[in-house]
């Protein structure tokens, strides 16, 4: 990684658990999301209008509970908390279309777990600018550099999904992206810091 020569001496290991964070949680959601419609129809088989159904209501049910819980985080105190909260969602996402193949139980329980475990991204960005702006860090360079894990996340993540999804099957590739999240977990309750709020 290009950015650990340049960062140098700079990067600290909060810095580190951030980047590390951030990469781990982009692997894990990019193991699900690229192989879904082929879960719907292979595994739990769902028709074409029904997997569009999942999706549009995936995607309401996403704006709709991340917008609630970014204006609950914005008031509140510690984000890491409502940040551990997802993850614990995530890792029961992933736990149930592993082990589930019932459509309305996924286009229920899943679509709310996975509404509720998208957000623990854009959190985890405004916990480290939040961090990045109180460690009077080079705001702009630390956010640049975080948002570029997430995108060699998107670049590697994919093709693990299919080839997990393909030749060991849907139950080990989600059980695989559930125990990233519980590794992400566990360095968010560990390795990342409480930040005061600058009102």
């Amino acid at each position: 990684m290009l950015w650990l020569m340049t960062m140098g001496r700079r990067l600290n290991g909060m810095y580190a658990a951030f980047m590390l964070g951030a990469f781990m949680m982009g692997v894990a959601g990019a193991l699900q999301a690229p192989t879904l419609s082929l879960f719907l129809s292979r595994e739990v088989g769902a028709q074409p209008f029904w997997v569009g159904l999942f999706y549009t209501v995936n995607a309401i049910a996403g704006i709709l509970v991340s917008l609630w819980l970014a204006k609950r985080s914005d008031s509140q105190g510690d984000r890491r908390k409502l940040i551990l909260f997802c993850c614990a969602m995530a890792v029961g996402n992933a736990l149930l279309f592993a082990f589930n193949r019932h459509y309305l139980t996924l286009i229920t329980c899943g679509v709310l777990l996975a509404s509720l475990a998208d957000t623990a991204m854009p959190q985890r960005c405004a916990l480290a600018r939040e961090y990045a702006d109180s460690s009077a860090r080079e705001v702009v360079m630390f956010s640049s550099v975080m948002r570029a894990q997430l995108s060699l996340a998107w670049v590697i993540g994919p093709p693990l999904a299919f080839m997990l999804a393909l030749n060991y099957g849907f139950t080990t590739m989600f059980s695989i992206a559930a125990g990233i999240f519980v590794i992400s977990l566990a360095l968010i309750a560990f390795a990342l810091p409480p930040v005061a709020r600058v009102e």
